[in-house]
């Protein structure tokens, strides 16, 4: 097992050890946490790491191989999950998942909603129905399945982690993401003001230029563009997103709520940044 750890570390980029007991005897709720391949999204990581502190996982995802796929490298690394499938778009979709998660694990006390698509368009440009797509996905879906949610993470008293992006700061000519990620900002302080009597806290990561699936993968001119578009000089992957959303997770963030974290290695306070695509179409 320290053997496929250690190759797995390698392959995917996990610079920190994965295991740990953080999150023991909790249950997370990971959506768009399925996988294609050795590069990992933001979701496949967090679902990765989650387990790997000790959470039963349950990986969210529209197709059951993706998740099937997040599935097996739990399982290497001894953790527990399950896959769910749902189309965040429907609300009885979402409460199905939910409850499959439920009656698998016990409950519900971290809840991630990683679900993106982005599709490319600026104001000539964008179609309506790219439109309904991109912001149903990214803003309704977070609010079906945080709906359905809720009632579980109240009785744990968990966390709700939203994930924007980039885009939703910095202008792309990707209009219709932008509105979308950026009404999450907006989404995550109404849910902590709501959610907040009952003890749940909502939080925000906004990840910055990753090299992930949807970011472009191993490209290696977006890359370079990327490492020189931080103030670092490197680039990020869906694991700095993984370790940032454990810490909102734990108990080390008990007081923290309503707020929004940039994972960017500084790009988003930059003022002499090159024209960057954002993710491939």
């Amino acid at each position: 097992m320290e053997g496929a750890l250690t190759e797995l570390e390698q392959t995917v980029g996990a610079h920190l050890p994965v295991r740990g007991d953080r999150l023991r005897g909790r249950v997370a709720l990971v959506s768009g946490a399925g996988s294609a391949g050795d590069l990992l999204g933001t979701g496949a990581a967090t679902a990765l790491l989650f387990a790997g502190q000790g959470a039963d996982v349950a990986i969210l995802d529209l197709d059951r191989m993706r998740g099937e796929n997040t599935l097996r490298l739990i399982e290497q690394l001894g953790g527990r999950g399950l896959v769910v499938t749902a189309d965040i778009r429907d609300g009885a979709a979402c409460a199905a998942a939910v409850d499959v998660t439920v009656k698998a694990f016990g409950g519900i006390d971290v809840l991630m909603n990683n679900t993106g698509v982005g599709r490319s368009g600026k104001l000539g440009e964008v179609s309506e129905a790219d439109w309904d797509f991109v912001v149903d996905v990214n803003l309704k879906g977070t609010m079906l399945l945080s709906q359905a949610a809720l009632p579980h993470l109240a009785a744990r008293k968990g966390a709700v982690i939203n994930v924007s992006s980039v885009a939703a700061q910095r202008a792309h000519g990707s209009l219709a993401y932008a509105a979308a990620k950026g009404g999450l900002f907006s989404m995550t302080r109404d849910m902590a003001y709501a959610c907040g009597p009952a003890g749940v806290r909502v939080n925000c990561l906004v990840p910055g230029y990753l090299t992930t699936p949807m970011g472009g993968g191993g490209d290696a001119k977006m890359r370079d563009e990327r490492r020189k578009a931080t103030f670092l000089g490197t680039e990020g992957s869906g694991w700095d997103i993984a370790w940032a959303a454990l810490f909102l997770a734990g108990p080390e963030a008990r007081w923290i709520t309503a707020q929004v974290l940039n994972v960017d290695a500084g790009s988003t306070a930059a003022s002499n940044l090159p024209r960057l695509a954002l993710f491939k179409d």
